[in-house]
């Protein structure tokens, strides 16, 4: 399986950069990939519903009711990126388009889904996978080149492979 230092150096080696032994190393590839995995890889699995970091989960009303609009609140897992299916009947999530429910902030800052539906309600989504031996190849992959064009411009000044590395 893959290790951190094994995605962090697939980008490395996609950018023509020397390789690091551990995010922890003090050489500027290793204090620019640091600075920014967490969120690359969160941002990642968000961006699609990858099968290995997709969860199912059934979740109990909040005690606070939305102010309007909607009969329950749901709290959303912590360990939540992104939606993929709500309800009963597993309504897809459509942004565009409105739908069955909605997530918002609740007034405790955190993210809640707001439906008419009664408790408990069924969810799939994508969670925040942080053990990398669980990645996907093709998931590796993608996020080795989005890290490679995230520390393109940083490591090796060549706007022309950031271009070609997003694309």
């Amino acid at each position: 399986m893959y290790s951190v230092v094994d995605i962090c150096n697939q980008a490395m080696v996609k950018l023509g950069a020397s390789r690091i032994t551990a995010l922890t190393d003090d050489t500027k590839q290793a204090r620019a990939l640091n600075a920014i995995y967490a969120v690359k890889r969160d941002a990642e699995l968000a961006a699609n519903p990858w099968t290995f970091a997709i969860k199912r989960a059934q979740i109990p009303a909040s005690s606070t009711p939305p102010a309007f609009g909607w009969n329950y609140a749901y709290p959303l897992p912590s360990d939540y990126l992104a939606m993929v299916e709500v309800g009963e009947d597993y309504t897809f999530y459509d942004s565009e388009t409105g739908g069955l429910f909605a997530i918002e902030t609740d007034s405790n800052g955190s993210l809640s889904i707001l439906t008419d539906q009664s408790s408990p309600l069924n969810i799939r989504y994508v969670y925040r996978v942080t053990a990398s031996g669980l990645f996907a190849p093709l998931f590796v992959e993608s996020l080795a080149c989005r890290l490679a064009a995230e520390v393109c411009e940083a490591l090796a000044q060549n706007l022309s492979k950031k271009e070609a590395l997003w694309n």
